[in-house]
């Protein structure tokens, strides 16, 4: 998952330390969530978003369309009520 922490943490004037003290964290967890090495737990995410005045969903970016590729042939092979269901709604020309 990618994520656009630095830019807010930045914009704030904040240290990776200081970040980190603020979500009850470490510098090593923030740094590895800011690089994509490590997605945060919920809980963590939710913290950084507080911790930056903005919300999870500023921070945190949707994987790329081959992941949504990916979730819809995992769900037709499986029979995803919810996909199907989405399918349906789908217009048609």
């Amino acid at each position: 998952m990618e994520n656009n922490i630095k830019k807010f943490r930045k914009a704030m004037k904040f240290s990776q330390e200081d970040l980190a003290r603020l979500t009850h964290s470490t510098r090593q967890s923030i740094n590895a969530v800011e690089n994509n090495k490590y997605d945060p737990s919920l809980d963590l995410a939710f913290k950084i978003a507080k911790a930056l005045n903005v919300e999870v969903d500023e921070i945190f970016i949707k994987k790329t369309k081959s992941d949504e590729a990916d979730f819809e042939l995992w769900c037709e092979k499986y029979s995803c009520e919810l996909w199907q269901n989405q399918k349906q709604k789908t217009p048609t020309s």
